[in-house]
C-alpha cells in the first residue's frame, strides 16, 4: 500500500513538472515569436523618425510647397498690397515661377530686414527675396545665388534739387537730412559713406520717399530700380545718377549654406530663366 501510494504521488509529480516545462516552452516559445514583430514596429519607427533628406529640395517636393520670405516693403521687387493683402513685384513673380518649376505651392512668408538672416536661419522659410543684395558680408552666414540684375546706389530727390545732390560730397553734410530704412544695404552705405549727414532711421520703407517728396527729408539712399520706379510714379522726385550709380552690385536670392543640390537647383533655375528671357519681361513690368 505504502509502494503504490509512492509511485502515484511520484507519477503526480512527473505529471506537474511535464506540464510546468512545457507551458514554459509554450511561453518563451510565444515571446520568441513576438519579439521579432516588435522589433521591426520599433525599428520601423525609429526609421520613420530619423529619415532625413538628402537636400531641402527634396523636402520642399515632397510637402509640395516653398516658404519664401520676404519684407514686402522694397519696390519694385516686393510690396505687400494693403487693398489685396496680397504680394507683388519683380521677386514674387520670379518666386512663383521657381515655384512652377519645382511643382509646388509658393508661400510667402512676412520678414523685416533687420530679422531676414536670423528668420532664415530659423528656418521660418527656404528661401529669402525681395530685393536682397549679393555682397560677401552675408555669403559669410548664408548662400547667395548667382546675381539676376545690376544694380546700384543712387539719391532719391525731389525734382527742384536734381542739380543739387550729385555727388558724396554734396550729401555728406550735417545740413542734408537723410531718411533710410533700418538693417539692410541702404543703411550700411549711409552709416560708411555718409557719416556728416543728419540720418534719420524710419522703420517703414515705403514712408520714405513720400517724406522726401514733401521736404521731410532731403535724400533717400536706394537701389537703382527702387528711385526709379518712385520717380516715374511722383512727378515731385527725381531718380539721380541712375547711369552712374555710387556702388555697382547684383541682385541675388539667399538661402542656408550648405546645400549644394538645393544651390545647385537654384543656379541652373536662374540660368534659365535668363536664356529664356524671363528677366527681361520681368524689368519690363515691374521697372520700366
Amino acid at each position: 500500500m505504502k509502494k503504490w501510494k509512492s509511485m502515484l504521488i511520484a507519477g503526480t509529480v512527473a505529471v506537474s513538472l511535464l506540464g510546468t516545462g512545457l507551458a514554459a516552452h509554450v511561453s518563451a516559445a510565444g515571446a520568441q515569436q513576438a519579439q521579432p514583430a516588435a522589433t521591426v514596429a520599433d525599428s520601423t519607427a525609429k526609421q520613420e523618425a530619423k529619415k532625413k533628406y538628402e537636400s531641402r529640395l527634396d523636402e520642399i517636393i515632397a510637402r509640395g510647397y516653398i516658404r519664401i520670405g520676404t519684407t514686402g516693403d522694397y519696390k519694385p521687387f516686393t510690396y505687400l498690397n494693403p487693398k489685396t493683402g496680397q504680394y507683388e513685384g519683380y521677386d514674387i513673380d520670379a518666386m512663383k515661377e521657381f515655384a512652377k518649376s519645382l511643382g509646388v505651392e509658393a508661400r510667402f512668408v512676412q520678414t523685416s530686414w533687420p530679422t531676414l538672416m536670423n528668420d532664415l536661419l530659423a528656418d521660418k522659410f527656404d528661401i529669402a527675396v525681395g530685393g536682397v543684395t549679393r555682397n560677401t558680408d552675408r555669403q559669410k552666414t548664408a548662400h547667395l545665388s548667382e546675381g539676376y540684375v545690376q544694380f546700384g546706389k543712387v539719391p532719391l530727390i525731389r525734382a527742384e534739387d536734381k542739380d543739387k545732390y550729385k555727388t558724396i560730397e554734396d550729401i555728406n553734410k550735417p545740413s542734408v537730412r537723410i531718411g533710410v530704412n533700418p538693417g539692410g544695404t541702404n543703411e550700411k552705405f549711409v552709416r560708411e559713406y555718409l557719416p556728416n549727414a543728419n540720418v534719420t532711421v524710419v522703420q517703414n520703407n515705403l514712408d520714405i520717399p513720400g517724406l522726401v517728396a514733401n521736404g521731410t527729408y532731403d535724400v533717400m539712399i536706394t537701389d537703382t530700380f527702387e528711385a526709379i520706379v518712385y520717380a516715374k510714379n511722383d512727378p515731385r522726385l527725381y531718380a539721380a545718377r541712375v547711369d552712374d550709380p555710387f556702388t555697382k552690385s547684383e541682385k541675388a536670392y539667399m538661402i542656408q549654406r550648405g546645400d549644394f543640390i538645393f544651390a545647385s537647383y537654384l543656379d541652373v533655375w536662374l540660368d534659365e530663366m535668363k536664356l529664356q528671357g524671363k528677366f527681361d519681361e520681368l524689368y519690363k513690368k515691374w521697372v520700366e
